[in-house]
Formats: structure tokens, C-alpha cells, sequence
């Protein structure tokens, strides 16, 4: 077993799809991972709406405990992603969280070697779901760089309607970008989240 991975559950559990699981952060597991994640341009420009400067190994692992425990804060909800085998993927968090009007974000990246095998699609289903069946939550907010073609590609598939393009809004790469916004409503999630069920995908 490498440091990355975990002994597969024996069952599935509500934090379990077709491909993937969610599980809290764990340092000595997660760290290395996420800080070589980081030479990923690509990736933390879409992310970040720019480039950060260089962190650290010790910097990743500062971050990896500090949301490694549920309700320690405020600020966000992160989860790892890990394959029905138990290899880290990625990670999630639902952020910006607005009770009173009801809406959420969220942030997902799926790691390099892993993309384009749904694992992100997946994870996204079990986040949505516990947003709006478990944390009341009547909306969900996507804001990406209208460059993110992948993103923009993710937002259709999970149904989103576009609500929005912030014209020049960010900066970033020696030129400006829009901005885009889409949102998916409770209903509308619900509606998801039967087909995809139907289909066998979604968790039942």
C-alpha cells in the first residue's frame, strides 16, 4: 500500500459514489501530493485567477491541517478525493457559504494523472447532495475564467445555466478574461440527481 492510499471500505456509505469516495484531509498523506500538484499551471491559473508565487512543502502541509478537521472553522468544507481503492485524486470544498440567501460555491481539482475518468463529476454529485439535502442550501454558485474550457464543460454536464459573463473581469497570462457565472437551483440538482441514479451513477 503507498502513501496515498487507503484499504477500500467494505461498503459504500453515503460519502461513496460510482468511483470515488470523500474523506477528511490527512497530512502525512495528502501533502506531498498537493504541493507537487502546484508546478501545474494550467490548473492553479483556473484555480486562483492567477499565479500565486511558489509555496512550500511545509506551507502544503500547513493547509492540509488546518482543514483536516471538520468544524475546526468557518471557511470551508474540504474534502480529499479518493478512488473505491483508496488512491488520492483530488479534493473538494464547499466555500463561500451565504445562509442567509441560501447559496454556496465550491472549488474541485482533480489531479493530473487522473483527469477525464469522471472521478471530478463524481465527487461534485456527492458535494451537491450534501449542500442541499443535508446543509438546507437553495443554490449553487460556479464563477470560472471564461478561458476554463473544462469547467465550462463540467457546469453543462451538471446542468447549470449561465447567468452571467463579466466582461474583462480578471487579469491574468498578459491579458484580460471574462468572467463567467452559472447557477443550478435545488430542484434542478434534484432532477440531476435522479437521472444519474437511474443511470446507475449517482449513489443511490
Amino acid at each position: 500500500m503507498t502513501a496515498q492510499s487507503t484499504p477500500p471500505l467494505p461498503h459504500g456509505g453515503y460519502w461513496q459514489g460510482a468511483q470515488v469516495r470523500l474523506r477528511a484531509m490527512r497530512p502525512d498523506d495528502d501533502a506531498l501530493l498537493l504541493h507537487d500538484e502546484l508546478t501545474d499551471t494550467e490548473a492553479v491559473r483556473n484555480l486562483n485567477y492567477g499565479m500565486p508565487l511558489p509555496r512550500s512543502p511545509a506551507a502544503a502541509r500547513e493547509f492540509t491541517e488546518r482543514f483536516a478537521e471538520f468544524g475546526s472553522h468557518d471557511e470551508r468544507i474540504m474534502f480529499s478525493i479518493e478512488t473505491i481503492d483508496g488512491e488520492l485524486v483530488g479534493g473538494i470544498n464547499i466555500h463561500n457559504r451565504q445562509a442567509t440567501h441560501g447559496t454556496f460555491e465550491t472549488g474541485s481539482r482533480i489531479y493530473r494523472a487522473y483527469r477525464g475518468r469522471g472521478y471530478g463529476f463524481d465527487a461534485k454529485l456527492l458535494v451537491l447532495r450534501y449542500a442541499f439535502h443535508e446543509l438546507r442550501f437553495q443554490k449553487y454558485v460556479i464563477r470560472c475564467i471564461g478561458s476554463n474550457e473544462a469547467m465550462v464543460r463540467h457546469a453543462a454536464r451538471l446542468g447549470c445555466v449561465q447567468e452571467g459573463r463579466l466582461r474583462r473581469q480578471i487579469y491574468t497570462d498578459g491579458a484580460h478574461h471574462d468572467e463567467l457565472v452559472y447557477g443550478l437551483l435545488r430542484e434542478e440538482f434534484d432532477a440531476l440527481w435522479e437521472r444519474e441514479r437511474e443511470r446507475g451513477v449517482a449513489a443511490g
